[in-house]
């Protein structure tokens, strides 16, 4: 085991969410992996970037994720404070050469330095000490010794009031129980060192002293206490894609339309033939004769502005759900496919944009992990289509269907199942304003409804349930449980 131990020394941590922009009014907790990093990295720079200790940094940014232990936030505040920004001043110029004439004395003071409004957000901690390590990283002694070093150097992490005393772990100490560990079902996304770090912000750093270095990669995180094997679906890893366009905005409704010229778009730069994973259909299947795969494929759904006060029921984009339990050659082939489409061609709708989204999307409804977080009461965003027609859309005959569809989009059984025509989720439309999904020729029309589930114990998302959860029906929202 190799780990680092960060006390607080004001019992707060200081550090602006680097994915509120500019606004800075939410605090950064838990501890980014890539703060801390960045805050050894600063101090080997500090004692003269020796070539020894730069090794052993270089060694520690080839770590997995690390474990987290730490506590939880208990009172926030953004409060503004007028802070003096840099002389943009120089004595030595005059006339129109000076670049810039010397702002108002400061009052009370001799600096002419202005001064301007700057949130600074603050959080008290339950806990001032939080943990970091690898549990399988063995640290030789030369890197034992020099990592020790830099991290008694380091003063603060995040704003430099954040004061902090850092040390090495004890490696023949127990290993303490974490808080939050990388998992691929996670619902945090928490920025972490990767091969060439230390080369990029030492770049950065002497480049320009003011720039901000660019962001870290990015790792999904999840609560410790979360049960290892947490049910969830068929479907698992959402690539998520904003719809940019100078149209006026897609009403959710017309998501039948945008994702079958989706669909079909990633089906013409699929290589061939195309993979079981990406077409749907059997390795056996013919165009005379289809053959549904019996295994679970690609999905494509919308992603709609709701689930909020101010929800307007539009679509902010589309997402691919990825099947669970591709191979790596079957996920490059699907992550290729949906990387060469860049548009959207939808006749009288106008030509749309597909721009992949990252980890600093600041619209949480473009975030997977809006979509995937844990809950024990779901609803349905588009209406669920079912297998057969119910005599009863809102009866007892529905609600098994729905049962029974759970279990084959690999969910547990619900303990409660309610159908009806409005939705539960803010911003939603009522179920009949959605075109019916196509069925197959000679078959009768598709019933659908919207569906609210509770399940016994949470499920991750994304949650996508019903005949048509591959075409952009049937996908779930999080419910706050006690909805009625």
């Amino acid at each position: 085991m190799f780990g680092f131990r960060i006390r607080y020394l004001r019992e707060s941590v200081t550090a602006a969410d680097v994915r509120c922009g500019r606004e800075k009014d939410e605090v950064e907790w838990p501890l980014h992996p890539d703060r801390l990093f960045s805050a050894l990295a600063q101090a080997w720079g500090d004692l003269g970037e020796n070539e020894r200790s730069r090794a052993s940094l270089e060694w520690l940014e080839r770590l997995p994720p690390p474990f987290i232990r730490c506590g939880e936030t208990l009172t926030t505040n953004a409060v503004v404070r007028f802070v003096p920004v840099n002389d943009n001043w120089d004595p030595t110029l005059s006339g129109a050469a000076r670049q810039g004439a010397c702002a108002p004395l400061v009052a009370g003071t001799l600096l002419g330095r202005d001064r301007k409004p700057v949130r600074i957000p603050t959080a008290t901690l339950s806990d001032d000490i939080a943990e970091l390590w690898w549990p399988d990283a063995i640290a030789t002694p030369e890197h034992r010794a020099s990592l020790a070093g830099i991290a008694s150097a380091v003063a603060s992490i995040g704003h430099p009031t954040c004061l902090v005393a850092v040390e090495v772990m004890d490696p023949d100490a127990a290993a303490p129980d974490p808080t939050w560990v990388p998992r691929s079902n996670g619902d945090k996304m928490l920025r972490v060192p990767a091969c060439g770090r230390l080369g990029v912000l030492r770049e950065a750093y002497h480049a320009n002293r003011r720039r901000r270095p660019p962001l870290g990669e990015w790792a999904t995180y999840g609560a410790a206490t979360m049960v290892n094997q947490m049910a969830q679906g068929h479907h698992r890893d959402l690539i998520a894609f904003r719809l940019a366009s100078e149209h006026p905005a897609l009403p959710l409704e017309s998501v039948s339309k945008v994702i079958a010229v989706w669909r079909k778009a990633v089906l013409s730069k699929a290589e061939q033939p195309i993979c079981e994973a990406i077409s749907g259909h059997a390795a056996d299947s013919t165009a005379g004769a289809p053959k549904p795969s019996g295994k679970a494929h690609l999905a494509l759904i919308p992603i709609g502005d709701v689930g909020h006060p101010y929800a307007r029921g539009h679509l902010l984009g589309v997402a691919a759900a990825l099947p669970v339990g591709l191979t790596p050659h079957h996920r490059r082939a699907c992550l290729r496919a949906l990387g060469q489409v860049e548009s959207l061609t939808l006749g009288g709708l106008g030509v749309w944009r597909l721009e992949r989204t990252d980890a600093e999307e600041r619209r949480w409804g473009l975030r997977p992990e809006t979509w995937s977080r844990p809950a024990r009461v779901w609803a349905s965003v588009t209406p669920v289509v079912f297998g057969r027609y119910p005599k009863d859309l809102w009866g007892a005959q529905a609600a098994a269907m729905i049962r029974e569809a759970c279990s084959i989009a690999g969910l547990p059984a619900p303990i409660e199942v309610a159908t009806a025509p409005i939705a539960w989720i803010i911003g939603v439309p009522p179920s009949q304003r959605f075109p019916p999904f196509p069925s197959r020729p000679g078959k009768p029309r598709r019933a659908h409804a919207h569906v609210r589930l509770t399940f016994p114990t949470p499920v991750a998302g994304p949650l996508l349930v019903g005949a048509g959860r591959h075409q952009g029906y049937g996908v779930f929202r999080q419910l706050a449980e006690g909805s009625a």
